[in-house]
């Protein structure tokens, strides 16, 4: 990996300049070199195989050192019209490399769960390509629980043909550096996508969430919410880009962050874009950087809730509602409790 180290994403590149990866990543790093020892659980009907990867000549850096390191390309199969109950789950993300690729067939609906629990000092670099076909439905949930030395770098390109809809909620807590990725690029007509995430940082935690979802085709209907919390001297980053083409007439999209630091030595920048070429559209970003409501904090500790309990329902407030979208009772209520674990 020496041979790389030089390449990879660092400040002076515009996408990368609140997370360095450059700085934070050596050859030594346990998996720097080694394919990831990953674990995937499917339900009946979805099939799994491995196949060799190709590389590129315009792949990034990153991408060249999946094709290099991670072997072989695991392939997820769900057939045209498999409805399952049961999840693809994606495990042992723990260290090293891995390249997935996801393919949902027309009319199929299916739910991953993706965990990342790395190993401390751990170096690790995941690509997944995922293919919606027509009127699939996926629901993605990611929980990020990496160790503070950690180094995750999660990139995931989706394609979402007609009447497609993807939902996807994250939790994150970062690590040394840990960036969470997801491209999406709509290719057929009234595609659908929810993009929630939060992030809970404190010590010299590191998360940033970017997506891009590039619109090619008309009646679009995207939503997207992140929203994190910042402690210590930790440092969140957003990037969210909606990129819609002339042909996409009729989209209807709005992107929104919101964070809260509850520290003054914590860090956010955001940065949410709109680049728009059609000209009947709805669309709209908001962002917000901020505290907790003092006078919401008066008001619970004039009825005797102590501080700390105070501040911990308050932010449980604030960062819940991005889950209110996830379906799955059971799993927003596992992530919830993770989030009041945190808050503890």
């Amino acid at each position: 990996m020496t041979h790389m180290l030089h390449k990879l994403p660092n400040r002076r590149d515009e996408a990368w300049k609140w997370s360095d990866v450059s700085r934070v990543v050596s050859d030594d790093a346990k998996g720097a070199e080694t394919a990831a020892p990953l674990q995937i659980f499917v339900p009946e009907g979805v099939t799994v195989t491995r196949t060799d990867g190709e590389t590129a000549a315009n792949d990034t850096t990153l991408l060249k050192l999946v094709s290099e390191y991670a072997g072989q390309v695991w392939n997820i199969v769900v057939p045209d019209g498999l409805a399952s109950e049961n999840p693809i789950q994606i495990e042992g993300l723990t260290h090293g490399h891995a390249q997935i690729s996801l393919t949902i067939g027309k009319g199929a609906k299916i739910q991953l769960v993706e965990h990342y629990d790395g190993q401390a000092g751990a170096f690790v670099n995941s690509h997944m390509n995922i293919k919606l076909g027509e009127t699939a439905v996926l629901d993605r949930v990611i929980v990020q629980t990496d160790p503070e030395d950690c180094v995750r770098i999660a990139t995931t390109h989706v394609t979402a043909w007609a009447n497609s809809e993807i939902r996807q909620h994250t939790l994150a807590f970062g690590g040394k550096l840990s960036r969470l990725e997801t491209r999406m690029a709509g290719m057929g007509d009234a595609v659908k996508a929810t993009i929630n995430g939060a992030y809970l940082l404190d010590g010299k935690r590191h998360c940033d969430m970017t997506s891009y979802i590039d619109l090619a085709c008309p009646n679009g209907h995207i939503r997207q919410s992140v929203k994190g919390v910042t402690a210590g001297k930790s440092r969140g980053v957003f990037q969210g880009k909606f990129h819609v083409r002339r042909p996409a007439q009729h989209t209807d999209a709005e992107m929104r962050h919101d964070s809260i630091m509850l520290s003054d030595t914590s860090e956010i920048r955001s940065k949410p874009e709109l680049e728009i070429y059609a000209d009947d559209v709805a669309c709209a970003h908001g962002n917000t950087i901020g505290a907790l409501d003092e006078s919401a904090l008066f008001y619970m500790r004039q009825r005797g809730i102590p501080l700390a309990q105070a501040r911990a329902i308050l932010t449980e407030a604030f960062l819940g509602s991005v889950f209110d979208t996830l379906e799955d009772e059971v799993m927003r209520e596992s992530l919830l409790d993770k989030l009041r674990g945190w808050l503890a």
